[in-house]
């Protein structure tokens, strides 16, 4: 067993026992990021103990470039294993059809879509690849009960090969530098989530995209590149401990960080993100917004 998945298996599974301690999320909404990840973690698995000979560890990448900006694999790039993906995407559909919760009759009638030729999941991959939202958001009439049903399940399968993907090209960039841009160092998508480590507070930011955790400056607005400390602020809240949020006056837009370097409390970026779901709603009321979706499509 690959020792880096074992340890993410372990911290996976520390965090969601935290999430259902917490009283604050719906069980099956619960019940279905733990098998999404479970499954997740058996695909990437797979993906890794087959070592296709991708060649990705050896391909040449303009790291010169890269460094005044340039992404080092720009997310169109990204080809991960489309049948892998193709039997996650049934196992999820097959796991949300026993399901029972009103995701189950959704998944029917994305079913009948995929039968009658209003939806290909294959084509959906590739528009997720390539960040085409408006093919996804023609997508949510096959099912207006969750209309983020279809979105969730492509972004869901393609996550275990885009994350591979990801991390064999971010190996190879410089570990002591801390990256000064508005996107991803590896795919040019924008970020996800924020993290305070070590005793200093370095910030590492998660991608959207490819789920790569990179070191970033921390005055910095992550989307804009503003960095007028005037224009930069953030809040916290008594209810959400060790979350903060971090706005820019610029581009009105913020990002959720965790700080739990005062907490004896697991960490997992993608369920920090759903953890902290509270703080979104309040900074939207405030007119901010966020560039991205959660890892669980809303």
């Amino acid at each position: 067993m690959d020792p880096d998945l074992e340890r993410e298996r372990t911290l996976i599974a520390k965090k969601s026992a935290v999430l259902g301690k917490k009283n604050v999320f719906p069980e099956p909404l619960l019940a279905l990021v733990s098998a999404t990840l479970t499954m997740q973690m058996a695909a990437k698995a797979r993906i890794l103990e087959a070592d296709s000979g991708s060649g990705l560890a050896d391909m040449p990448l303009d790291m010169e470039k890269a460094l005044r900006g340039a992404c080092l694999f720009p997310r169109e790039r990204f080809d991960p294993d489309r049948a892998l993906a193709m039997e996650l995407f049934t196992s999820l559909s097959d796991w949300i059809r026993r399901s029972d919760t009103p995701l189950a009759t959704a998944v029917l009638r994305v079913d009948a879509a995929q039968a009658d030729g209003g939806f290909d999941p294959r084509a959906a991959m590739n528009a997720h690849i390539a960040g085409d939202d408006m093919f996804f958001q023609a997508l949510e009439i096959l099912s207006p009960d969750a209309p983020r049903l279809p979105a969730f399940l492509v972004q869901a399968a393609l996550a275990p090969g885009l994350e591979v993907i990801g991390a064999t090209i971010y190996r190879r960039f410089p570990k002591d530098r801390s990256w000064t841009h508005g996107h991803c160092p590896v795919c040019g998508s924008p970020p996800l989530h924020g993290r305070l480590l070590g005793k200093e507070g370095a910030r590492h930011l998660t991608c959207s995209f490819c789920h790569v955790e990179y070191r970033a400056r921390r005055l910095m607005c992550p989307f804009c590149g503003e960095d007028d400390a005037k224009k930069l602020d953030y809040f916290t809240t008594e209810d959400e401990p060790g979350y903060r949020v971090e706005t820019c006056a610029t581009c009105k837009r913020y990002i959720k960080t965790t700080d739990f370097r005062a907490f004896d409390r697991p960490s997992y970026p993608l369920l920090d993100d759903l953890e902290s779901l509270a703080l979104d709603m309040a900074v939207q009321k405030m007119g901010f917004t966020r560039p991205v979706l959660s890892a669980w499509g809303f």
